[in-house]
């Protein structure tokens, strides 16, 4: 059995409590910050509410612990100098306990879906985007994500060279590859090779992709070579950096940006514009915005 002893503190007092039970050799914690989601000038940021209280829950096992729970409440009794009462109590089977996620597949509306390793489903006369997101960020959830699939699903790539940058997971790197790029190269400041690969894979790809791990924004690493089709979806600030860090706009006459916010997209478009690019699509779903920009002329 799995016990969960909790008990509702100050958050303000939470690294008190944690260190009273970790030098008395208690370490299964968990809580959630009370925080309130903002705007910021490049997406969504958030502020923490140290005034609020909080469910702080202590976990132990019959496997590690002899005689619970009454084992438990008295060693966190003398802990915490609280009483019994304080704590609620609950006992789980522990083969219940932890369930893996199972991600939804998402019809993409443009004859594409994305399929995950749970899915039973079958889709008959529709393309199919096989993804596993691993322990990568980028799961195909995300109105951003969405925006470029759709922009990138709807060309012909056949090849072509693509770069993306912040590939994450992956998945526009692997979308890119279905529709035909020749030569996909995905750059992450993550090591996320393990998970490319791995969705190369499973989608049956034999293109020449390459994975890099390197920090676009201060690490040494140089964007050099030119590419039919340049990805970034990582917000706007960010772009603006890697933008002006490499130079980029000389290394292709296309790109897809998305991560951005219908607030924070002026100063981009106008670096775009200053360096002979237009618009040529633009996408968003609630506030979330993707372009296309390609070159309006080609020196």
């Amino acid at each position: 059995m799995l016990h969960e002893f909790t008990i509702n503190i100050p958050y303000k007092q939470i690294d008190q409590y944690t260190d009273k039970l970790n030098a008395a050799g208690i370490y299964n914690l968990y809580y959630e910050s009370p925080i309130e989601i903002i705007k910021v000038q490049n997406g969504y940021g958030y502020e923490e509410k140290e005034d609020q209280h909080i469910d702080l829950k202590i976990y132990a096992s019959d496997i590690e612990v002899e005689n619970l729970p009454e084992s438990y409440f008295s060693l966190l009794e003398s802990t915490l100098s609280v009483s019994k009462e304080d704590f609620q109590y609950m006992a789980y089977e522990e083969e219940n306990w932890e369930q893996s996620y199972e991600f939804q597949d998402i019809d993409l509306g443009n004859g594409w879906v994305i399929v995950y390793p749970n899915s039973q489903q079958q889709y008959e006369g529709k393309k199919i985007l096989k993804f596993d997101p691993l322990a990568a960020f980028g799961t195909g959830l995300h109105e951003t994500t969405q925006g470029c699939l759709r922009m990138i699903l709807e060309k012909d790539l056949t090849g072509k060279s693509v770069l993306d940058l912040g590939t994450g997971s992956g998945m526009l790197a692997i979308a890119s590859s279905l529709k035909g790029a020749e030569k996909v190269v995905a750059v992450d400041y993550e090591e996320v090779e393990r998970e490319l690969y791995h969705n190369a894979k499973l989608n049956g790809l034999t293109n020449d992709l390459q994975v890099v791990q390197a920090d676009l924004i201060t690490g040494d690493y140089q964007i050099n070579d030119h590419f039919d089709l340049i990805l970034i979806n990582i917000g706007a600030n960010e772009t603006m950096s890697i933008l002006k860090r490499h130079d980029l706009l000389k290394n292709s006459n296309d790109f897809i940006i998305s991560g951005l916010v219908e607030w924070h997209i002026d100063q981009l478009i106008a670096d775009f514009e200053a360096g002979e690019f237009k618009i040529k699509e633009k996408k968003q779903t609630n506030e979330w915005v993707t372009i296309h920009f390609t070159k309006t002329f080609i020196h």
